[in-house]
């Protein structure tokens, strides 16, 4: 709020000293089986996390299957003759170790250590600790600055995890913290202004640092053996703490309970929860509004009482699944909403563990709670309040099975009608015209606007597994959307896909890449010349008649990863992680580029 209402204050005062210096369900491919079992510490892969906005989805409920071993003891028939001793020798156990230890260096000033502990009590219980540091004090180049500028992050994560396993059920509790920390140090398309570069400036929040700490505690109970006509009850709590640099604070705590039961012809299904949150320092409205003066840092508290009743009815062959999604919510900034969607799911399997064919509809009350959107993009308004986003109707509806005998695959087809959406700009302003840019500021933080749209996806994903020693996987998404309003569904991208393939070359040699593409987005900054200190409603500033809208193609991203490992004795290994070594300086968020062709490599060790 501060630094807003500063923005203006000098803003003004600099016009009149200068005249016009400142004028964003799916069914596996198959069946599943988790093997809770002791910790062996493993050198995995760095997959690289998109920070990409998307539309977020439903996940659909796993099919129930059943799974049993049988074991029976194995006696040595080996008879003793008296006349010679006999002797044999039994395989040594193998000792998997208790962890594992990696550190290593990478360009960009970039140091990483990792550790992984795990420790089995009893046959029953697991204990377990996990533990890492990645940072990087490198500078990156922005598209209007002749000088590269500073841009830190670290990215610091602590967790302890137990398992005890029951009869039939595994018990589970994680503890864990997070601390992330970066520099708001892009700027879009222009030089930055020189008002901005001098020290402790509070016009905006460019070159200044930003954290994210994150406490959470999680138990839950799951029942892993269960078979189709057992009665089940499974649940969930999560708690967690966000605070920021900035002031911001959120407290989150949510119950869901998952319950099966069979009766009559059928299956009843029950997932019901509820979640609370509160967030303080943020703007005490939802950002609707654009105007000096506008927001005023309050609370905002949300209750959410969810019930999602279904039946099932039906065999192997072919079921369907009837069912309605019902949320409740009291919102402190609003009035209280009622929200149903229906649930139904039908399936048919023509040739077994061949081809499913399955469809439905349903549909998602999504809450974008503080940290959510903060962690979705990170260089948003750190005073933001977003309003909820309803999916108000999802068609769904494809196959999965197998091509061959070591290849699985998925198509589908969704089409959704989703009730505000938000998406992200920057707003620019000053004494600026369409010609004379010059005498302005562009935030380099974003605002959000909200839209109603159709959103039309193609899915497609393929797994192949050509031996024990490789693996392949292929998925892609299409998107189309109609807009009610907007002229482009900003900064959401048209497509995007992964391919991921792993080799093992040899017992000491593994080999993985990882292959990201996105397609184009189109970013947007807005703006009224002058002072316009009236607060705006998102139609009113859409409509406004000086408003004055500038869209910019981010253009298509193709994120090349390379990993490779090699194991010089039982305990020490040695790595290296190739990053982006297509050389490509994209923006993730306009005026944001990521770090070009970067290198990680280090040492692991065993124990």
């Amino acid at each position: 709020m501060f630094l807003k209402t500063t923005k203006y204050f000098l803003l003004t005062a600099l016009a009149a000293t200068s005249g016009n210096a400142l004028a964003q369900r799916d069914t596996t491919l198959t069946q599943e089986v988790e093997v809770v079992k002791a910790f062996k510490p493993t050198i995995s892969d760095a997959n690289k996390i998109s920070s990409m906005p998307g539309i977020e989805e439903t996940t659909h409920e796993k099919p129930n299957f059943s799974y049993s071993i049988f074991s029976q003891p194995i006696y040595n028939t080996f008879s003793v003759n008296t006349l010679k001793a006999a002797t044999f020798e039994s395989a040594p156990r193998e000792d998997t170790g208790f962890g594992l230890v990696r550190a290593g260096v990478g360009n960009y000033n970039k140091p990483y250590a990792e550790l992984f502990f795990n420790s089995q009590n009893s046959r029953s219980t697991l204990f377990g600790l996990h533990g890492k540091h990645l940072s990087s004090h490198g500078k990156l180049k922005l598209e209007g600055e002749e000088e590269r500028v500073d841009a830190p992050f670290s990215e610091n994560e602590a967790e302890l995890f137990l398992k005890h396993l029951f009869r039939s059920s595994v018990l589970s509790v994680n503890l864990g913290f997070e601390h992330d920390g970066f520099n708001y140090y892009g700027y879009p398309i222009e030089s930055v202004p020189e008002l901005l570069k001098v020290e402790e400036q509070e016009v905006n929040y460019w070159g200044s640092r930003q954290t994210f700490s994150k406490g959470s505690f999680n138990i839950g109970l799951e029942n892993t053996a269960a078979r189709k006509n057992d009665f089940t009850f499974d649940f969930n709590f999560l708690y967690h703490y966000f605070g920021t640099k900035t002031g911001q604070r959120e407290h989150f705590g949510e119950f869901m309970a998952d319950v099966k039961k069979p009766f009559y012809n059928g299956t009843g299904f029950l997932e019901a929860g509820i979640t609370y949150a509160q967030a303080s320092e943020i703007s005490d409205k939802y950002m609707t509004t654009f105007g000096r003066n506008q927001i005023t840092p309050g609370k905002n508290s949300q209750t959410w009482i969810t019930a999602k009743p279904s039946y099932l009815l039906g065999g192997d062959v072919a079921n369907v699944q009837l069912g309605v999604n019902s949320w409740i919510v009291i919102d402190s900034s609003t009035d209280m909403k009622l929200r149903l969607s229906p649930n139904i799911r039908a399936n048919l399997v023509p040739v077994k563990e061949i081809i499913k064919i399955f469809a439905g509809i349903d549909g998602n009350f999504i809450q974008n709670n503080y940290s959510k959107i903060a962690y979705e993009n990170p260089f948003v308004d750190p005073e933001h309040l977003v309003k909820n986003t309803f999916e108000q109707f999802r068609f769904f509806g494809g196959f999965d099975g197998k091509l061959a005998t070591k290849t699985n695959f998925k198509f589908s087809v969704d089409y959704s009608m989703i009730k505000d959406q938000p998406l992200y700009y920057q707003f620019r302003y000053g004494n600026f015209t369409e010609t004379n840019l010059s005498s302005s500021i562009v935030d380099n933080d974003f605002d959000v606007l909200y839209d109603n749209l159709d959103l039309l996806k193609f899915n497609l994903e393929i797994f192949h597994v050509s031996s024990e020693k490789m693996n392949l996987l292929l998925s892609g998404n299409y998107y189309v959307y109609k807009m009610e309003t907007l002229d482009e569904p900003w900064n959401l991208p048209d497509w995007d896909a992964k391919l991921s393939l792993s080799y093992q070359v040899s017992d000491q040699l593994s080999l993985s890449s990882d292959l990201f593409f996105t397609g184009n987005r189109q970013a947007l900054i807005m703006g009224i010349p002058g002072d316009d200190s009236r607060p705006l409603t998102n139609s009113e500033l859409l409509q406004h008649e000086d408003l004055l809208t500038e869209s910019y193609n981010l253009s298509t991203v193709f994120d090349l990863n390379f990993n490779a490992t090699y194991k010089i004795t039982n305990q020490f290994s040695v790595f290296a992680q190739l990053n982006n070594f297509g050389f490509q300086q994209y923006q993730r968020w306009l005026g944001y580029p990521v770090q070009s062709f970067n290198i990680l490599g280090g040492l692991s060790y065993a124990f």
